[in-house]
């Protein structure tokens, strides 16, 4: 469906996965490679994405919404198209690489080139990769760490070949982390350990499993985004041998005392 408006773009929503076939400029998004990812698992959760293009037909913005959290990401280098994305929906809070006036919380984007890089470390807990079993407890575990998740999510997740690595202790999961790996760079994110597990390694065992996994399914890179007001999980990045190599921006609609960090996106 095509959406007309003022101004020199068009707003297309791509209605589903057979909409995917459209070009996008060389150096448009440092995420570009994952847009498909994105735009499927998006869509099968019962969000939107939608699509601007220039008059001449050239793809100068994309937009995934996911209205059960009001969350979303705009990626685009156009700040008509910025502007678009962001009057189009209601938000709670928006990601995007693009840095205006509005308020936003700074996020670094932690990389790593797997093919230069060995991967070793000493693990002192017991690390378990999720399956479909893991659904239920993995869905409770995510509404209670994240605040207005989506628990669709977590299925689609598993279903669309992401993976989760989690330590159990006493009979519970005491922390975890996600991962996927498109075009063979891996992304690492929604990292999580419980307030009572905390110190006592259990992020770095997890950051470390991870990057082992997708070193031995020969990904090339692996990148995560870390917010500034998360020191914890940054020194975790460093530890792994990650280093900060660009930024995205989290920008807020509600008083900034109700900021909730989901990173997922």
């Amino acid at each position: 469906m095509k959406n007309h408006g003022s101004g020199q773009i068009e707003i297309y929503k791509i209605r589903n996965t057979s909409d995917l076939d459209f070009d996008i400029p060389e150096d448009f998004s440092f995420f570009q490679s994952y847009f498909p990812f994105y735009i499927r698992e998006t869509i099968e959760i019962g969000g939107d994405a939608y699509l601007s293009r220039t008059s001449d037909g050239i793809v100068s913005g994309l937009f995934i919404y996911d209205d059960d959290e009001k969350t979303g990401a705009i990626f685009t280098r156009s700040r008509q198209a910025f502007d678009r994305f962001y009057q189009l929906k209601p938000f709670n809070y928006v990601f995007s690489e693009m840095m205006t006036e509005h308020e936003s919380e700074v996020y670094d984007i932690y990389t790593l080139d797997l093919k230069s890089n060995d991967v070793n470390h000493k693990f002192a807990h017991e690390m378990s990769l999720s399956d479909e079993v893991d659904v239920d407890q993995l869905e409770q575990f995510m509404v209670s760490t994240h605040p207005g998740i989506n628990k669709r999510w977590v299925k689609v997740a598993l279903d669309e070949g992401e993976k989760c690595f989690m330590v159990r202790l006493n009979g519970e999961i005491a922390g975890l982390g996600w991962l996927s790996i498109v075009s063979g760079a891996g992304r690492l994110h929604s990292l999580f350990v419980r307030p009572q597990f905390r110190r006592m390694g259990i992020g770095e065992d997890i950051l470390f499993a991870r990057l082992i996994w997708l070193k031995a399914k020969h990904a090339r890179s692996a990148f995560s985004e870390i917010s500034r007001e998360s020191p914890w999980s940054s020194r975790i990045a460093i530890k792994g041998g990650m280093s900060a190599s660009g930024q995205i921006f989290q920008y807020f609609r509600k008083d900034p005392k109700e900021k909730m960090r989901m990173s997922r996106w």
